[in-house]
Order: structure tokens, then C-alpha cells, then sequence
């Protein structure tokens, strides 16, 4: 029997960052119903979902003058207008999933989807997607394929608000995340943005289209070439290969315990108040960081993060974060509370990585198991632990579950140069290396203006940090620790923190220069002293 195939392409007039955007024309018609033109111009029957409100009715009848049929639902209950949309399917029919904001996807990305799901390969499948977080191929080239079925069973158990938004999270728990790449992707599409989400988007998607008398003529790839050859990429390095560094990680991390608490030994601004911490995120996005830092035990910072991810954040920059510290006796069940409650504070159904915030807590009872089933079923794409010493590092790494590791390391910490750390990182080149404390909590940038622990002096390092400086032609001290840190192969990226917009856009400026050399590596080495355990270690720190 013939399995029918429906595109629905959902859409609504309130978008948090760009109100209207469906409305606003590319290609010579809007954008709305410029998808849904192109998802159906090999054949295939479209319906655009978009809300019952009455400010939806525009869409409505924008898309009725150009022949788009339309399916109206509850605002806020994303996957209840989908089912309200495939009314009349039979559970084995397909239904794909496409949103407005993304024009390039056309009929010919729909009939992969379809072949992933019918084909011979399919085995009984019910569930694949392609794009959103796949840095092979431009963000906004993605859609979702799934059994009518599937949809219904998860319209009748999903409760949670987020589950009912997103459409897709309680099928991707059910029946795991199934994503393919398809075929004669470029190498050239890496890292680029298609999707409109801001007005720069618009113009960016507008000009793609503006070479072409018919718009639904370009194939998704043809528009793929035309936009490698006109973006503007971003100036920040990705260290590693796909094996190496799978997630596509940026060399610079935002770390946000500063958006959370009033943290760090020279933060004398304190926490910032809600407002600027959404601007400090989006300049995160704008500077082209593609990942956030952030923990449970960082006070607002999750939630802080869900909120600009409500406002469109988690369509560029994903989230690692770490489970809450567990308590002695404290095992899986904690851990799988920890990682639900992050999930909804974050308002996100997927994260780049899911942490233990000690070491310790990755060998609690069932913990590295939770934290491997959610790489499973797609809830992170890896897992593994924020640690403080190499003794913690070798045991970890021997584990084939961990696959991302956040540690301290700074031109004054030698401990991770040790032969058996190297060894050990060495041996697993595939795991992610996230360097935090670059600035020891912003002691060697602020030198004197900052209080350092009990037993140390400012005027045993500071001095000796800015003749490097000028002996080895860097901007500035902060400059020295990133590319000291940066100038070893091993580590993936650095993640620091910022208060302000602009603390993130020098931040980046710096990331993009060249790293140190092997050989400038052991000119610090050779003129500034290891620091002890005592200093290297902020656990250890004595107040004055």
C-alpha cells in the first residue's frame, strides 16, 4: 500500500525576535508561503499550521490568494495543530515537519527525509531528522520526518508545556534521535546560516533568491553553493576535526556563572540584572560563539540562558551544562533529576553536553549510565565531567562514555603537562577539551586591583606576565593566557565568562588571533615560574 506524505509547515505571526517575519517578502512573495511553494514543487501536498488567534488570520489569507491550503490550531500548542493538520492520515502515512523562517528547504530535502523513513534502509523506522544542530549543513537547512502515528501517541501522553511547543521532544525520547546528512553535502556549507531570525537574515535570504526569475526553481543545494560564496563567517576558529571535536564547538565558550552570581575574584560590577544578561548572550551569538557553559549550581544562569533561548538563542549557540553536585548516597535518580529540571529551565530539549560538576559524581551508582542513555536518545550529544586535577583526568578518559572534558588550565598551571596526562589525553583525541580558568578568576588580568588568596603576591607574577606581553608582541595580558591556553593542541576551546557585551566582543577578538607557537609555549615556561597547588587550585585559596 501507498504510504501519502504531507508537508506541514508551521508558522505564526508573534515571533519573539522578528514579529511579522512570515509576512515579509522574499523571492517576490512572503516568506511563508515562499516555503511552502518550495517544499511542494516537486509534488508534495503542504498545509501551513499557524494559530487560531486572530492575529494569524492574515496568514490565513495571505496563504489562500496563492493557493496554500492552511490548518489552524492553539497558539501555544504547537503539536495539537499538527495533529489538527494531518487529520485524515493513516498511522503509517508520513507527515515532515518545515517551519517559515526556512526558505532553501525545497521538495527534493522532503524526498530524503521520505526515502530515510520508506526506503529499503528504513527498517521499520518511524523518526529521523536532518539539520539544526548538523554543522555539515547550513542552520536552516533542516527538517523532521515521523509517522502520523508516532504524532498521535505523542499528542496523547506529552503534558509539559515545552513538549506541546516543540512538537518533537517526547517522539525523540520514545524513539531516539535518528538524524541522517544527506548525500554530496560541501564542505563549504560548514558553519553557514540560512535561517531568518533577525533583520541581517533577510537580507541575507533575499539576496540568495534575487538572481533567480522563479524562486522555486533553485534546488536547496544550488542555494547552499550561491550562500558559501556571499556569507560572512565568523572570525572565531573551530579546532579539530568532525572525530575530533563533533560538536562543532567554537574555541571560544561562553562561560555564564557570571550571569548566574556575583562571581570572580576581580568582578567588582557584580551580577548583571536580567536585561543585560540577554544582551550579553545574544552578543555571544553575534560574535559567532557557538556554545554556553553554565550549571545547575549557578544560581540564575540556566534559567537566565531559557530565556533568551524562548527568544530564538538556541536556533545558533548551544548549552553545555553540569548536573547539581550530588550528595553522598545520591545516584541516578538525582542525576536524572538534576538533568530534567536543567531541561526545562534551559527550554531546551537538546543540549551539546551534559556534565558532572565533580568527578567524583561520574562513578556514583547509575550516574555515567543516565548520563550515556541521554547521549542515546539524543537529549545531549555528549557526555561527560568537569574535573580539577589529572589524577581525576586518566580514570575518566579510559571510560568510552566520556566524551567531553571541561578542566582549569592557565600559563601558570603545569599539572596537566605531566607525561601521564599527556599520555592519557593522547590516547582519546576524540574527546572534547574545554579549558576554563585562563584568567585564574581574572588574578592575572587585573594584577594588582584584585585580591589574591593569602600567601601570594600580584608582584611575583604581573610584572613577569607583561614583559612576555611585549617580548612576545600580544595585545595584552588577556591575550598572553588565551593563546598560552590555545597553544596547546589538545584543548578543543576556552571558556571564559563576561559581564558585558563588550567584555564578549573583545573576548572574541582576541580568540580569532594565532595561539602561541610551541616554541613561544616554552619561552613562558622558561621565564615565568608554576604556580603551587595552592594558587593554581581556587579551591585551595585562603581569603586575607
Amino acid at each position: 500500500m501507498t504510504r501519502q506524505v504531507l508537508v506541514v509547515l508551521q508558522s505564526r505571526l508573534t515571533s519573539s525576535r522578528l514579529p511579522g517575519k512570515a509576512l515579509l517578502t522574499v523571492g517576490d512573495r512572503p516568506m511563508v508561503v515562499l516555503a511552502a511553494q518550495r517544499a511542494a514543487n516537486t509534488g508534495y501536498p503542504v498545509v501551513v499550521a499557524t494559530s487560531d488567534q486572530a492575529e494569524d488570520n492574515i496568514i490565513e489569507a495571505t496563504c489562500a490568494r496563492r493557493g496554500v491550503r492552511v490548518a489552524r490550531g492553539p497558539l501555544d500548542d504547537t503539536l495539537a495543530r499538527f495533529v489538527r493538520a494531518t487529520d485524515g492520515l493513516g498511522d503509517d502515512d508520513i507527515v515532515v515537519r518545515l517551519t517559515a523562517d526556512n526558505v532553501v528547504p525545497d521538495g527534493a530535502l522532503v524526498a530524503e527525509l521520505v526515502e530515510a523513513l520508506t526506503g529499503p534502509d528504513a527498517a521499520g523506522r518511524r523518526y529521523v531528522r536532518l539539520g539544526g544542530d548538523d554543522r555539515a549543513l547550513p542552520y536552516g537547512v533542516a527538517a523532521e520526518a515521523f509517522t502520523a502515528g508516532v504524532l498521535r501517541e505523542a499528542a496523547a501522553s506529552s503534558t509539559e508545556t515545552f513538549d506541546r511547543e516543540h512538537v518533537t521532544p517526547a517522539i525523540k525520547r520514545a524513539l531516539g534521535d535518528w538524524r541522517i546528512t544527506p548525500t554530496n553535502v560541501s564542505p563549504a556549507w560548514e558553519g553557514l546560516r540560512c535561517t531568518v531570525d533577525a533583520f541581517d537574515d533577510v537580507v541575507t535570504v533575499a539576496r540568495l533568491f534575487a538572481g533567480f526569475e522563479d524562486p522555486l526553481a533553485p534546488s536547496w543545494r544550488e542555494l547552499c553553493d550561491l550562500l558559501s560564496g556571499t556569507a560572512r563567517r565568523s572570525t572565531l576558529p573551530v579546532r579539530g576535526s568532525s572525530a575530533q571535536n563533533p560538536i562543532g564547538q567554537s574555541a571560544l565558550v561562553l562561560g555564564t556563572v557570571q550571569l548566574g552570581l556575583a562571581y570572580g575574584a576581580a568582578n567588582a560590577a557584580g551580577q548583571p540584572d536580567a536585561t543585560q544578561a540577554l544582551a550579553v548572550l545574544d552578543a555571544a551569538r553575534r560574535a559567532g560563539i557557538t556554545h554556553l557553559d553554565t550549571a545547575r549550581a549557578y544560581g540564575d544562569s540556566e534559567q537566565r540562558i531559557g530565556a533568551a533561548n524562548a527568544r530564538g538563542l538556541a536556533e545558533d549557540v548551544g548549552v553545555v551544562t553540569k548536573l547539581q553536585p550530588l550528595e553522598d548516597g545520591a545516584g541516578r535518580d538525582a542525576a536524572s533529576a538534576s538533568l530534567e529540571r536543567s531541561l526545562r529551565l534551559l527550554r531546551t530539549d537538546r543540549l551539546a553536553a551534559v556534565l558532572v560538576h565533580r568527578a567524583a559524581d561520574w562513578h556514583r551508582p547509575g550516574v555515567a549510565d543516565r548520563l550515556a542513555e541521554a547521549v542515546a536518545d539524543g537529549t545531549a550529544a555528549l557526555a561527560g565531567a568537569s574535573i580539577g586535577s589529572p589524577d581525576e583526568l586518566i580514570p575518566l578518559l579510559a571510560d568510552p562514555r566520556c566524551g567531553y572534558i571541561q578542566l582549569p588550565y592557565n600559563l601558570l598551571d603545569r599539572r596537566w603537562l605531566a607525561p601521564e596526562a599527556q599520555a592519557a589525553l593522547a590516547a582519546r583525541p576524540d574527546v572534547v577539551i574545554t579549558a576554563r580558568s585562563a584568567f585564574l578568576q581574572g588574578l592575572l588580568t587585573a594584577g594588582a586591583d584584585a585580591r589574591w588568596p593569602l600567601g601570594h603576591e600580584p608582584e611575583d607574577v604581573v610584572p613577569v606576565l607583561d614583559r612576555l606581553v611585549a617580548d612576545l608582541g600580544r595585545f595584552s595580558r588577556a591575550d598572553l593566557c588565551l593563546a598560552y591556553v590555545l597553544g596547546h593542541p589538545w584543548v578543543t576551546s576556552v571558556v571564559v565568562g563576561a559581564e558585558t557585551p563588550e567584555q564578549v566582543s573583545d573576548l572574541a577578538t582576541l580568540v580569532g588571533r594565532a595561539p602561541l607557537t610551541a616554541a613561544e609555549l616554552e619561552q613562558v615556561r622558561q621565564a615565568l615560574a608554576a604556580g603551587t597547588d595552592d594558587l593554581v587550585d581556587p579551591s585551595r585559596w585562603r581569603s586575607r
